[in-house]
């Protein structure tokens, strides 16, 4: 049977975990709405996805339902034959594939009229499946482009590898954007301390714990914010303390608003994290932000006024909190930035992509 390419038509397959909805989203659903609400492609993009109770409004949606393949190839692999049986017969123009490499071994097999872009956000070493330098020859060999959320991450991905300038061409940093926001000064915020994330070791949440109790000691006029979904270390720490406040998990317009009356967050990850999207959401809103330059964190304070922690734990979290507290002029300081100049802009991260996009279907 003879393929026909449905001309300037983008599918986009999220990994079978995600949930393409304002009530139950992860951060690879997050960056998909926000990159592409505003595309000029938003109606020629189809994004496929596993069933939800409502959808993000605005998009194209086609579900993705469990089958046997689920069962006998397990989830990712079902997920993604399933997504290749209903696209097959008449391919789009182009396939984005977000944070699944495997999945762009499988799609390239099948279907052949394609171009397809791979999107990591994680480590691309963390892929076991697909980390080794032949797999990675080959994702560049099956792919028009490969695009990471940061430059740390493209750094991994071509670790060891000997690649020409036909090859490194393909690689992409498309980073995660944000909408300029209009800011409230400092002086009218909440005497508040927020920390945002996964409450465990690799964000640092131990410590900055340990260093919100001593803060809230000391300072009884200040109060401490977290959001996260609990865990076993969260739930030995959390409701004992009447001054530090547990929020459990609250989307993303949620957090948004409440940072903009929030005056100091801290982002204390250990771990390498791929982008960090808090800190950006952070000084965005005008709090001043303490955080570690880990991953891709550091690619971010690059471009502000921002307290960088270069060792974390309790005490350098503590004196750096104390720090702003203390200070009415060190808090002004480093609430003052603005993104607009800055590459996180979301307008300039949509049209890098939609260039690309463009170029792809002449």
């Amino acid at each position: 049977m003879k393929f026909q390419n449905s001309l300037n038509k983008i599918s986009i397959l999220l990994p079978f975990k995600e949930k393409f909805s304002s009530k139950n989203f992860g951060s690879v659903s997050l960056y998909v709405k926000d990159i592409n609400q505003n595309s000029k492609f938003n109606k020629a993009t189809t994004i496929y996805a596993n069933k939800v109770e409502k959808f993000f409004s605005g998009f194209k949606v086609c579900e993705l339902n469990k089958s046997l393949w689920h069962l006998i190839l397990g989830k990712n692999k079902g997920h993604t034959l399933n997504f290749i049986n209903l696209v097959k017969q008449t391919p789009p123009a182009i396939i984005e594939v977000h944070n699944r490499p495997q999945s762009v071994i499988l799609i390239a097999r099948h279907i052949r009229k394609s171009k397809i872009f791979l999107f990591y956000h994680n480590d691309p070493l963390s892929f076991n499946s697909n980390n080794s330098i032949r797999q990675r020859l080959k994702l560049l060999e099956d792919c028009e482009f490969i695009f990471f959320v940061s430059s740390f991450l493209r750094e991994r991905f071509i670790l060891d590898l000997s690649l020409g300038k036909s090859q490194l061409k393909k690689l992409k940093v498309l980073y995660n954007g944000i909408q300029v926001s209009n800011q409230i000064q400092i002086s009218s915020k909440k005497k508040n301390i927020v920390f945002i994330g996964e409450l465990n070791q690799k964000k640092g949440f131990d410590f900055f714990f340990q260093a919100a109790e001593l803060i809230t000691q000391e300072f009884p006029d200040w109060s401490v914010d977290i959001f996260g979904k609990t865990n076993a270390l969260s739930n030995n720490l959390i409701n004992k303390n009447k001054k530090i406040r547990y929020h459990g998990y609250k989307n993303n317009s949620f957090i948004l608003k409440f940072l903009k009356h929030t005056s100091i967050s801290v982002i204390p990850s250990v771990w390498d994290e791929p982008f960090g999207r808090v800190l950006l959401e952070s000084i965005n809103a005008g709090t001043a932000t303490i955080t570690s330059t880990t991953g891709g964190l550091k690619e971010i304070a690059r471009h502000f006024k921002v307290i960088k922690l270069k060792e974390i734990n309790k005490k350098t979290i503590y004196l750096s909190i104390k720090k702003l507290i203390m200070s009415q002029d060190e808090k002004i300081y480093y609430s003052n930035n603005s993104v607009k100049n800055t590459p996180f802009t979301l307008k300039k991260i949509t049209t890098n992509l939609d260039l690309l996009r463009k170029a792809t279907f002449s």
